[in-house]
């Protein structure tokens, strides 16, 4: 039985508005009760003989340990980043550091190791054969990852070494956590004039806050993006541009180097090179060797074309824009402002007047259409009264509940909560989460974004970027919503870690397709849709500046991977930035930039950011087999079918690697990806 079987229950939404409003003792009550049922649990695993072991009372026990916690802990993390409450948001971060640190003691456990090894070495050899067929496809994976976690956890070495790997883990869990807090928290701003703001669109200007009648001009995206790429004022484009590379401030810093060498000293106990070898042997890379020669053989493919792009740049603005004249050379702060002028040059539209073109609301329904006629399900949205009635509190108004069902079966797939505007101590990105798991009950996922606030007189208008950005989280949300495997360890995005981005780098894809881009650009006034040369011109600048791009997302991973393979020092990892940017992009960073210490990646993403390149490759040849039918509705949806069942269903249950090959009909390559890369 799947967890979606299981799982038909409509979501206690009485539950959910309660553990918005927890205090510290509710905090408290809920940590006491999760570690005794997981000791109970431990206890009665251990207690089993040898001869006693099977799959159910061991491996199947362990997986359902925290079921009945698992979703308060989701739910938790979410608020953590996203209650409109300080408070609630520093009881929740307390709850998390505390629930990691006496997780470490509990789950590390010796005895539950040998319990493993028993079975694993026992019974395991007589159940094996039938595991998938009797429990569910992905038991004997199952099996297989609990065994390889625990022995990863260095339960084969004296007692010592264990002791020093659970007290790295604990110090490692709270420094994470705290250095994320750091960087979410962390507020800057410049103030502006309104000459300074001259370039800028008046409907961006509109949604400002004023400080003693100046502008104030934030470090959060919907702020910062539009100002670097629309305000004429190179000298406040700076100020700004310095005040985001001090983000997460020197207490980052301090905190980093401190991560980097515990995260290396835990590998090498356990006898691996360095925390990169530690990290990709449970990814479909690897190996170390696998990363730096896929990463280093696109940086020297890419290297060319960057330059190419660097110099169209600098020899456009010397040419047509009168203030650059005089300028030896473009600097960092002007590169999103100058790539603005040649784009709009180049593809005829003006970036500014486009986004009042993606209306937020018409985007969001025509997305939910596109995909869900594609992929076989509806959407509908829980409204304000309808939310009442389930007595959900969302933190404010104006984020949205949805509802996702099967279009076939109208059965209930999973609910969307999507959090969409900006507010303080909020989550400053865009992200996805899973609320509820579906263990339970349907499950609920969450998307975590921070569009443009709608004002009384203009709603949310979106750029191209930003519905990038929603097709990107949708796709992380529809991996783990249309997710239909017997265990939630498995579920989407719980599969490789340079797998997880597939599904969201595909659908990106899909934007730049005029029969949905058709649908989804029309004005929020006259309601007319945006005209042809326009659309093709967007199609056409689809893979503008796409060596400079991708080559410093190659930039990003390499830094990560030289951080984590001790090619670099974390005490010196802020100028080991500054030069990756003065030799790959001939960029003065300041000297006082400290990048690393706003780098939020290297929480979660250590080791791996170089998976958004090597997924990207799977992505885009995915994407050839939507794209050879795109014309043709019927087998449209028939690749569709078969991409839901062979990759969103299956979330990690199998290998990656024979998930790609059941739904393309052959082994995997990088042709598309070539030809998309370098193709101008």
């Amino acid at each position: 039985m799947s967890i979606k079987e299981a799982g038909a229950k409509t979501p206690d939404w009485f539950s959910i508005s309660k553990i918005q409003k927890y205090k510290k003792k509710d905090f408290d009550e809920l940590l006491r009760g999760y570690f005794q049922n997981k000791k109970e649990v431990y206890a009665k695993i251990k207690s089993l003989k040898k001869e006693e072991r099977n799959f159910e009372n061991t491996i199947l026990a362990l997986e359902n340990c925290d079921n009945d916690f698992e979703d308060v802990f989701h739910q938790i993390g979410v608020l953590s980043i996203s209650h409109v409450k300080k408070e609630y948001r520093d009881l929740a971060n307390d709850f998390e550091k505390e629930a990691s640190r006496k997780n470490v003691d509990i789950a590390y456990d010796e005895g539950i190791y040998r319990a493993v090894l028993e079975y694993k070495e026992g019974n395991y050899k007589k159940e094996k054969k039938g595991l998938d067929e009797k429990y569910g496809v992905g038991s004997v994976k199952l099996c297989e990852d609990i065994y390889k976690g625990y022995k990863r956890m260095g339960f084969d070495l004296p007692k010592t070494k264990q002791k020093e790997i659970k007290e790295i883990i604990k110090r490692l869990s709270k420094l994470s956590i705290d250095f994320s807090k750091n960087i979410d928290e962390y507020r800057d701003y410049i103030l502006c004039n309104k000459e300074e703001l001259r370039g800028l669109p008046e409907n961006f200007i509109k949604t400002l806050e004023k400080i003693n009648g100046k502008y104030k001009i934030t470090l959060d995206y919907p702020s910062i993006g539009p100002f670097l790429q629309y305000a004429e004022s190179r000298e406040k484009r700076k100020e700004l541009n310095d005040k985001n590379y001090k983000k997460g401030g020197p207490q980052n810093l301090k905190l980093l180097s401190q991560i980097v060498e515990l995260r290396d000293k835990k590998a090498k106990i356990l006898g691996y090179k360095n925390h990169l070898d530690y990290r990709v042997e449970n990814r479909m890379s690897k190996s170390e060797k696998a990363v730096y020669l896929f990463s280093d053989s696109l940086i020297k493919k890419l290297e060319k074309e960057s330059a190419k792009d660097i110099k169209e740049l600098n020899n456009f603005a010397k040419e047509e824009l009168p203030e650059y004249k005089n300028i030896k050379k473009l600097e960092y702060y002007d590169l999103a402002y100058v790539m603005n002028k040649l784009k709009e040059k180049k593809y005829s539209y003006d970036s500014a007047k486009l986004k009042e073109y993606f209306e937020l609301e018409n985007v969001l329904k025509e997305t939910f259409q596109i995909f869900g006629n594609m992929f076989g399900f509806a959407v509908r949205e829980i409204e304000a009264e309808e939310k009442k009635d389930k007595k959900i509190i969302l933190a404010e108004k104006s984020i949205r509940l949805y509802e996702f069902s099967d279009q076939k079966t109208k059965k209930v797939l999973a609910y969307l909560i999507f959090d969409l505007f900006p507010r303080e101590g909020k989550y400053t990105h865009a992200g996805h989460s899973k609320y509820l798991t579906g263990i339970n009950s349907v499950p609920v996922d969450v998307l975590l974004c921070n569009f443009p606030k709608p004002t009384k007189n203009i709603p949310s208008l979106l750029s191209l970027g930003e519905v990038k950005t929603i097709f990107h989280e949708l796709g992380h949300a529809l991996h783990c919503m249309l997710s239909n495997t017997t265990y939630f360890s498995q579920t989407g995005t719980n599969c490789d870690h340079d797998f997880v981005e597939v599904p969201s780098q595909l659908m990106e894809n899909f934007l730049f397709e005029k029969k949905y881009l058709k649908k989804l650009a029309v004005h929020y006034k006259t309601k007319e849709p945006l005209d042809e040369k326009t659309l093709n011109k967007i199609i056409e600048g689809k893979n503008f500046m796409n060596g400079y791009s991708n080559l410093r997302q190659l930039i990003f991973g390499k830094f990560d991977l030289d951080l984590h393979s001790g090619k670099i020092k974390a005490k010196d990892s802020a100028k080991y930035y500054i030069a990756l940017s003065k030799k790959y992009f001939d960029s003065n960073l300041p000297k006082d930039a400290i990048f690393p210490a706003g780098f939020g990646h290297l929480m979660g993403y250590d080791a791996g950011y170089y998976s958004y390149m090597w997924a990207l490759v799977y992505a885009d040849d995915f994407y050839s087999e939507f794209k050879k039918v795109l014309s043709n509705e019927k087998k449209l949806k028939e690749v569709g079918k078969r991409y839901r069942k062979e990759i969103l269903e299956v979330g990690g249950s199998r290998e990656e690697i024979e998930s790609a090959r059941k739904f393309l009909g052959r082994s995997p390559n990088n042709k598309a990806f070539l030809k998309n890369i370098l193709q101008k």
